[in-house]
């Protein structure tokens, strides 16, 4: 093999592999994003508010998506909490059981959640004013978020909702029927998931929030809180993954504005 002493000829190879270097650090920065963990989203919220309650995936999938999320079933059959990659059906009840994994859900937001360190929250926080200091704490709120916060409630209000029956009716009607639950100085863990502003008719901007008891024998949808002591960890996501059924959505009125209906079903009392 014949050697390349002329320096020309190596400056010449470097000038030709030089402009390869940038699209390959590109390339491997758009690596980096997709490995990062995302929110995965499986239907929208306003299918979900003009009565899209059929199921579309398995919930044996989900674990394989994410180990924290939250979302519904199939018939709008009780509220979903995904806990250390367990999936909970909270029924009208307010009984929780583990859901069967042959069951589907309209609509479900489950993450892999890689959290940063705990942080102290101060006592005697209500609902606003916690979402108030993780606002703060999390400083961009143009992101996802993932939250887990552990601790005990001081008092709590949560529910669920009964499964339904065709012809399905909106979400702001069935929510109506609610069955409400009281907690009083009860240790559990919340799971929250935050969206921007801008997911409006996608998702739910601003935070969504379900609650688990330690023993996990109870819990549902928040509608109220007062903080005793309780820490919190916080996971921005970069990535959305949307997954819509096969058939789409048609048949649903997807045109109008729900967010009224939304802020509703959301904080009904």
């Amino acid at each position: 093999m014949k050697i390349v002493r002329n320096p020309f000829a190596w400056l010449l190879l470097f000038v030709l592999l030089l402009p390869a270097w940038p699209a390959q650090a590109e390339g491997l920065q758009a690596k980096r994003a997709l490995a990062q963990p995302a929110l995965v989203q499986i239907g929208v919220i306003d299918a979900l508010l003009a009565g899209g309650y059929e199921g579309s995936v398995p919930v044996r999938q989900l674990p394989g998506l994410g180990d924290i999320g939250l979302g519904t079933f199939d018939a709008l059959d009780g509220e979903m909490v995904v806990l250390d990659g367990v999936v909970y059906q909270v029924p009208a009840s307010g009984l929780v059981r583990r859901a069967d994994p042959g069951v589907t859900t309209p609509f479900a937001q489950v993450a892999r959640f890689r959290p940063g360190p705990a942080l102290a929250l101060p006592e005697g926080l209500g609902l606003k004013a916690l979402e108030a200091w993780l606002d703060k704490a999390l400083g961009d709120t143009s992101l996802f978020c993932a939250a887990r916060v552990d601790g005990v409630f001081a008092t709590l209000k949560a529910r669920s909702v009964p499964r339904q029956s065709k012809p399905y009716r909106p979400l702001a009607e069935v929510a109506k029927e609610q069955s409400v639950f009281e907690f009083s100085q009860q240790r559990g863990t919340l799971v929250g998931l935050r969206g921007p502003d801008y997911v409006r008719g996608l998702g739910v901007p601003g935070w969504h929030w379900h609650f688990l008891t330690q023993d996990r024998r109870r819990g549902g949808h928040v509608l109220d809180l007062t903080l005793g002591s309780g820490a919190a960890r916080l996971a921005t996501l970069r990535r959305l993954e949307l997954l819509l059924p096969e058939g789409g959505l048609g048949g649903l009125d997807l045109a109008r504005d729900r967010q009224g209906e939304l802020k509703a079903v959301e904080s009904a009392r």
